[in-house]
């Protein structure tokens, strides 16, 4: 676009030029925007709002699209509507030369349409009571309608000219009033068969001088204008409407309901978010530090009126917004916990009362986009604890807006060591797969060219995915200097990671139930915490806190797409070591009910509990309390459904010594089959299992194919396909535990072989730290643990098999006050081939 300047001292203006100048109510001189007419013409919209801080021409131009577009209401002669009046200010202006369908636009469009401006900042105040300001709003409109006064409203019915004739006197009621615009676009409709253009300067001021005066006139003031659109929907009397003031959409104002006074209190940041994004506040970029070279936005306040805004009202308010818990959660949800859940809850009751669905506005996707990244912009810099850059080099898709979190503490002693929040937000009409999308993007983490890996150690970044009003938010944990997270072993503890568990169980699809089956000190149950840690979501601050750092730096978290699954699930955990019962049925029974008992006790703490239905909350009660009629086989099933709906995902179920409860003597009774049933509904069918694991010396009660619970895949020690080097120490993890505990095997290389009993070493270990000859060796494993139960086992193995000559003999076991005894010795291959082991009283062995 061509611009024209015109500059001359007042003293030496042309006539026309100081006409134009006054028509226009310019002071000196006059830039020629004429083209925004042409613009205004050819866009598609029906409703065209311009945002702009004051000082930046929005009245100069109204004005403007006024004088070209009204007509001559008076001596109107058939088919001439064209105000020649007018005309003379635009033939000199570019404008004028251009044309559309081989027509001018001077005169296929000047003076050719009834026009209605409205300005409300001028023309109209906000008084302190709500009856004073409806008084000075009739006014208002009393002059508007007398501004008409010598039109033709031969075209109007008899009512329409008693109520035209009403609204000139200013005899109306407040019902009418509400209409009273709307009324006044259908009557020139109807008076000159012509579609209206509306005009409207400065719609927000009454908005926002009724923040803290008079809510009532708000209400009111959204009322009227709904009632123009919704008529215009039915008769279609609007040829364009062109809207200017400070703040965004009109939609979205219309349906601020938070400005009322009686929300003020309860939704402050909404009042904040409206002058910071709105341009009241301006944003000033300023380096941080020379290390950094980050750009951080300040914000700046624009006009007096609005610094005194702030000063009276805003200060306070963003000083206390903290004290609104919802918000507080939110903010430390995306600075500190990372809950998922809470940001999502949020977002959707911020985009939902935010939007304007009512209005009937149709958003483009980057309307929507820019509205979820101005309400997460808006609710961070409100918290005194971070600073939130944006970026400047704007290389990213269109569909993305991204954001990054400093803490304040790390600006000020320029130290990397803790988290910084890296948000990306992203358009897609399936949540969960944008989120993932977001997470993938920019996997270098580059922003404005610096690379953050290389400035910090931990990187927490979110992908937020939207569609309309729907949301979703995930985040992973990507670390930058790794070497800062390897675990720091010393002379009183080594780890020996296990966490590639953790991603085996991440990774491998299809598989909804493991049973793993060890001998007793093979990891079993350090392995399944380590599973429940990883996998559970922290109940609280202080829980997260204690809890979010434990994973930093092992195997599992090599892989950002496995700390996607970090603290995200409900987690479901039995331990039947402590089943102390005789190997009765009701004794067990009542033992699996205490247990069961416990887990919803447990979970009735972690959740709102008042939110489950008043169904569900019986049912749990009656369960926690174990009253009669409970089906002790549905419990944790029906826990899974109660949990999915708080935490928005499947569980994880652990059951850790699970044959415990099993005993051979119980296969008669009904018992065993209540036990086993327990399993098939808790593992099979299960609609709310993310998967689950369970765990236990021997593979009994599960083994049936006619128990129902025969989806189990089986890991055993001597066939795992799966976790064969999660259970117990591999040939290089003893090497390096050895050589950390300065043990030399260089005597004993043909033993360093397989897997190894965890427990067998750490005693080892224990006992002969730091030598390099004359180890101390003993049967550690055999004297950790009675053996009664499978003892037990192989007797009645015995005697079930000793028809077929198959079977197994007992010489008796140790235990650590009768070392030497005999201990098991060997098999009995047949009735043919008899073979005999015993025991040596130094060298125990089985």
């Amino acid at each position: 676009m061509k611009i024209r300047i015109s500059v001359e001292p007042p003293n030496k203006k042309r006539k026309e030029s100081s006409d134009l100048l006054k028509k226009f109510k310019c002071k000196y001189f006059y830039i020629d925007k004429s083209l925004l007419i042409k613009e205004f013409l050819q866009n598609g919209s029906k409703i065209v709002c311009i945002t702009r801080p004051s000082g930046y021409g929005k009245t100069t131009n109204l004005i403007m699209l006024r004088y070209f577009f009204e007509m001559n209401y008076e001596n109107i002669k058939e088919n001439e509507f064209q105000n020649l009046q007018n005309k003379k200010y635009f033939e000199n202006l570019l404008i004028s030369k251009e044309k559309e369908d081989d027509q001018t636009y001077l005169d296929k469009y000047q003076g050719k349409y009834p026009v209605i401006y409205l300005d409300f900042s001028s023309d109209f105040e906000i008084e302190k009571t709500f009856e004073v300001t409806i008084e000075n709003f009739k006014t208002f409109i009393k002059k508007l309608f007398r501004s008409y006064k010598n039109i033709n409203l031969k075209n109007l019915d008899k009512y329409d000219k008693e109520q035209w004739e009403n609204f000139q006197n200013g005899t109306f009621s407040i019902s009418e009033l509400k209409e009273s615009i709307s009324f006044l676009c259908l009557s020139l409709n109807k008076a000159f068969n012509k579609k209206i253009i509306l005009l409207i300067d400065n719609y927000d001021s009454p908005i926002l001088n009724t923040i803290n005066t008079n809510n009532e006139f708000y209400k009111f003031y959204e009322e009227v204008f709904l009632e123009i659109f919704n008529q215009d929907k039915r008769n279609h009397y609007l040829f364009k409407t062109f809207i200017t003031r400070n703040l965004n959409k009109i939609p979205i104002l219309m349906n601020y309901e938070m400005l009322k006074k009686d929300y003020i209190e309860t939704h402050r940041e909404i009042i904040w978010t409206l002058l910071v994004e709105y341009c009241y506040l301006i944003y000033d970029y300023r380096t941080v530090t020379a290390k950094f070279d980050f750009k951080v936005v300040k914000l700046e306040i624009r006009t007096n009126d609005v610094s005194e805004f702030i000063k009276n009202k805003l200060s306070s308010w963003k000083q206390n917004l903290c004290k609104d818990e919802k918000i507080k959660n939110t903010i430390d949800s995306l600075t500190r916990n990372y809950d998922e859940e809470r940001i999502i809850e949020f977002l959707k009751d911020k985009i939902k009362s935010n939007l304007g669905y009512s209005t009937g506005y149709d958003y483009y996707n980057n309307e929507f986009l820019d509205k979820y990244y101005s309400i997460i912009y808006s609710l961070l810099s409100l918290s005194d604890k971070c600073e939130v850059v944006t970026k400047e080099i704007f290389n990213e898709n269109n569909d993305i807006r991204e954001l990054l979190i400093i803490p304040k503490k790390n600006l000020k002693s320029n130290n990397n060591k803790n988290d910084i929040i890296y948000i990306i937000i992203n358009y897609s009409n399936i949540v969960e797969k944008g989120c993932i999308e977001a997470l993938d993007y920019n996997e270098n983490l580059v922003f404005d060219n610096i690379k953050l890996k290389e400035k910090y150690d931990k990187i927490i970044k979110f992908g937020i995915a939207f569609y309309e009003e729907i949301c979703d938010v995930i985040y992973e944990i990507n670390y930058g200097n790794w070497e800062e997270f390897q675990y720091a072993s010393n002379k009183n503890c080594y780890l020996i990671d296990k966490t590639k568990m953790i991603s085996k169980l991440i990774n491998r699809k299809g598989i909804i139930a493991y049973l793993i089956t060890r001998p007793r000190r093979f990891g079993k149950s350090s392995n399944l915490s380590m599973i429940k840690e990883f996998f559970e979501k922290p109940i609280n601050e202080k829980e997260n806190e204690d809890k979010k750092f434990v994973f930093d730096g092992l195997e599992v978290s090599k892989d950002r797409k496995n700390m996607r699954h970090f603290h995200k699930y409900p987690v479901i955990f039995l331990n039947f070591k402590g089943n102390k019962s005789k190997e009765d049925g009701s004794s067990i029974i009542n033992f699996l009910k205490t247990e069961i008992s416990s887990v919803f006790i447990y979970y009735k703490n972690r959740i709102d509990f008042n939110k489950l239905s008043s169904y569900q909350q019986e049912e749990w009660n009656k369960i926690e309390q174990m009253s009669d009629g409970v089906i002790l086989q549905n419990t944790i099933k029906f826990l899974c459904t109660c949990l999915k709906e708080f935490y928005k995902r499947r569980c994880i179920i652990l059951i850790d010594e699970y044959d415990k409860i099993f005993s051979e003597k119980l296969k008669s009774e009904s018992t065993f089959g209540t036990i086993q049933t327990f399993f098939s509904r808790t593992f099979k069918g299960n609609d709310y299992l993310r998967f689950g694991m369970v765990t236990g010396c021997l593979d009994i009660g599960l083994n049936e194919l006619n128990s129902g619970a025969n989806n189990f895949t089986k890991c055993s020690l001597l066939k795992d396909n799966y976790f064969s080097d999660c259970y117990g120490f591999t040939e290089d993890e003893l090497k390096k535990v050895l050589s950390n505990f300065n043990i030399s095997d260089s005597k004993e290389k043909s033993i360093i072989k397989n897997i190894y009993n965890p427990y067998s070493i750490m005693k080892f270990v224990q006992k002969n730290k730091n030598k390099r000859d004359n180890f101390e060796l003993s049967n550690y494993w055999i004297y950790s643990e009675k053996n009664e139960k499978l003892k037990n086992l192989l007797k009645n193995s015995l005697v079930a098999e000793q028809e077929s000559g198959y079977g197994i003999i007992d010489i008796g076991f140790p235990n650590e006050k009768e070392k030497k005894k005999k201990c098991l010795i060997e098999m009995k291959v047949n009735d043919e081939n008899i073979k005999e082991y015993e025991d040596n009283e130094d060298d125990n062995k089985i």
